[in-house]
């Protein structure tokens, strides 16, 4: 079993939208990149103290959809992507300590979902953006902005989309799922995007998450349905189901990969629930089990979460946001 334990406590002014952990100063430390319903953009650095501190902002930006991270432009520093309701994407890097803007694409309808992932395995990130009139765009950079790649209608809104990295491909695929039930793997080639595999989870699919829990070539895939947490592998025949578990309250965020020196398998699930539950399960055979969990916060109405090393010690951390608190979560064997 794991202990969780919350080590840390820091406040802002405003409450947090959207939450990723990522590399942005090239010290090999993570940093924590948040938006805010303020309409701006923050890169926080953990002191040895346990605080915050603000290394840059951006703000003055339209409400925020949904965000992603990657180096989309190709110079190896990480990129923000951000879908407003002024129907956009803007792609903001950071530069001499500075958050500033490096394009603006409009998409003429509000976006829903967006993942940043090298799907065409160059030196470059795409862009792969979900809107509400029911289609998936995809764009890669090209000299100074973004330039759309390929466009498809899908049945369904798509509110969730993830990278589906396998070992040894230089490209991605991802992943999504919608309120058909199904759970997707698309790939983009020869200028489309192509349906791969699909497999029926339990119930309308309100998020995904993929990455490694087993240690193999392919990532697996975790699909979020209310209270449903359905764990799926991919083999030579597409999607296979591993397991389900129903948890206690409604799922608002979930991550995978591995933040235990000695689990019961080699990545984890990480799930946090909309009162702030947070809780790590291993895969023992194909049965999800609980390693540990902690409760942040007697009252919430969602929580948001990412893992990363963020003090420098090797091991990572789970960072949780709930309204405008961050939570710094250890995770100890």
């Amino acid at each position: 079993m794991a202990r969780l334990d919350i080590i840390a406590n820091n406040t802002l002014k405003e409450a947090i939208t959207s939450l990723s952990l990522v590399d942005v100063t090239g010290d090999g430390r993570n940093e924590i990149v948040v938006s805010t319903i303020q309409g701006d953009a923050r890169v926080l650095h953990l002191e040895a103290d346990g605080s915050v501190s603000e290394i840059a902002r951006f703000g003055d930006l339209a409400p925020i959809a949904t965000t992603g991270v990657g180096d989309v432009t190709g110079d190896g520093v990480p990129d923000l992507v951000v879908g407003g309701l002024d129907h956009s994407l803007k792609v903001i890097a950071l530069h001499k300590e500075e958050l500033a803007i490096r394009c603006e694409c409009p998409l003429g309808t509000i976006p829903t979902a967006l993942c940043v992932a090298n799907v065409m395995g160059d030196e470059k990130a795409e862009v792969i953006v979900a809107t509400d009139d029911n289609a998936l765009r995809c764009f890669g950079w090209y000299n100074v902005t973004l330039d759309k790649l390929a466009h498809k209608v899908v049945e369904r809104p798509v509110f969730s989309i993830q990278p589906f990295r396998s070992k040894g491909i230089p490209y991605s695929r991802f992943v999504f799922g919608d309120d058909s039930e199904y759970v997707f793997i698309y790939q983009y080639a020869d200028d489309r995007l192509h349906e791969l595999s699909k497999m029926r989870a339990r119930g309308a699919v309100d998020l995904v998450a993929t990455g490694s829990v087993t240690g193999g070539r392919l990532d697996e895939i975790v699909a979020i349905s209310n209270r449903n947490i359905t764990l799926f592998g991919y083999g030579s025949s597409g999607l296979e189901f591993y397991d389900n578990l129903r948890a206690p309250e409604q799922v608002s965020s979930v991550k995978i990969g591995s933040v235990m020196r000695e689990g019961i398998s080699p990545g984890q699930v990480i799930v946090s629930q909309t009162n702030t539950l947070l809780s790590v399960l291993s895969l023992d055979g194909r049965r999800l089990i609980e390693e540990g969990s902690v409760r942040s916060r007697s009252k919430a109405a969602e929580s948001l979460i990412d893992y990363g090393d963020i003090d420098g010690d090797g091991q990572p951390e789970i960072v949780q946001a709930a309204a405008n608190d961050l939570f710094i979560v250890s995770v100890e064997d």
